[in-house]
């Protein structure tokens, strides 16, 4: 068996499962308050609580963790804006008697548990969007990863989406720049579901206030949710374009969003993307989460050690 840890911002979600990806056991813990130290000492416990709950040690292969943003090998740190970028990576690798964690970003962790045990299995050029809090992107060319000189591979959410640069795809799609979009314009329409969640204005509101008012069929989370669908759907023509992958999977928070993010997103891929690329590549949500992915990638490092 296998344990993936999905660190965010705000919660570690940790995981047990068999090498077929089938979660056994699954734990999640908050985050929110934390320093960096505290969130190392929060990892290993999580770790030590999912090791326990087997009675020998041996029935583990190997322990994944999976971080937000790009992990630079240069640096040994994780290029985020969360409170993992001041974490020093060799700090979460020790694991006591389940040996060294793999560490891998978010999206390279989905990617590899697509490609393991979901939609992207027996495909060999893969292309992995992840949009949420932060937006990256990982690639798997040939049935391997694709990581770059120093394994930043993959960060589009620098990419500009106006014609001075002034505006990046981070700060245009990335929930931050949703949430503060949707508090500009909720005050203005009060026929919005979303504006009367959030009055008075000392209510916070969050991306899952977003979401579900979309969901819903709230006009104005509709509207905020599809326009963020236009600037992924033109990304994702270029990442087609560019390295011309069997398929491109979208997945992260945002995509609980469904059509309402998915259907723009396919609209603009298809206005955008060269014909012969478009038709060898199909457009998927996900399916596999970054914890089971993170099981898979120490799943593979404990193969590649063994041939």
């Amino acid at each position: 068996m296998w344990i993936g840890i999905e660190c965010a911002a705000t919660f570690l979600r940790g995981i047990v499962c068999e090498a077929s990806g089938e979660v056994i056991t699954q734990r999640q813990r908050p985050l929110t308050g934390h320093a960096p130290a505290e969130a190392v000492a929060a990892v290993r416990a999580l770790v030590a609580e999912l090791a326990a709950t087997e009675s020998d040690p041996a029935l583990f292969g190997g322990v994944g963790l999976a971080l937000p943003g790009n992990l630079n090998r240069a640096t040994d740190r994780c290029e985020s804006n969360t409170l993992w970028s001041s974490v020093v990576l060799d700090e979460l690798r020790p694991c006591g008697a389940l040996g060294t964690a793999r560490l891998v970003s978010r999206a390279t962790a989905a990617l590899l548990g697509e490609y393991r045990c979901g939609v992207a299995q027996g495909c060999q050029t893969v292309v992995y969007v992840e949009v949420g809090p932060e937006l990256s992107a990982a690639m798997l060319h040939a049935g391997q990863l694709w990581t770059g000189a120093t394994g930043i591979a993959g960060a589009i959410g620098y990419d500009s989406v106006d014609v001075d640069g002034d505006l990046t795809l981070q700060e245009r799609v990335g929930s931050e720049g949703l949430i503060r979009r949707a508090k500009e314009r909720m005050y203005r329409d009060r026929t919005s579901s979303l504006s009367r969640r959030g009055i008075p204005r000392d209510r916070e509101i969050g991306l899952e206030d977003l979401l579900t008012m979309a969901r819903l069929g709230d006009e104005l989370a509709q509207v905020i949710i599809a326009r963020a669908g236009v600037h992924l759907g033109i990304a994702a023509a270029r990442l087609i374009n560019l390295l011309n992958p069997e398929l491109l999977i979208i997945g992260g928070d945002l995509v609980s969003a469904g059509e309402v993010l998915l259907a723009p997103i396919r609209a603009e891929v298809e206005r955008r993307t060269a014909p012969s690329a478009l038709a060898v590549c199909r457009l998927l949500p996900a399916t596999v989460g970054a914890a089971v992915g993170a099981a898979q990638a120490a799943r593979q490092e404990a193969l590649s050690t063994a041939a």
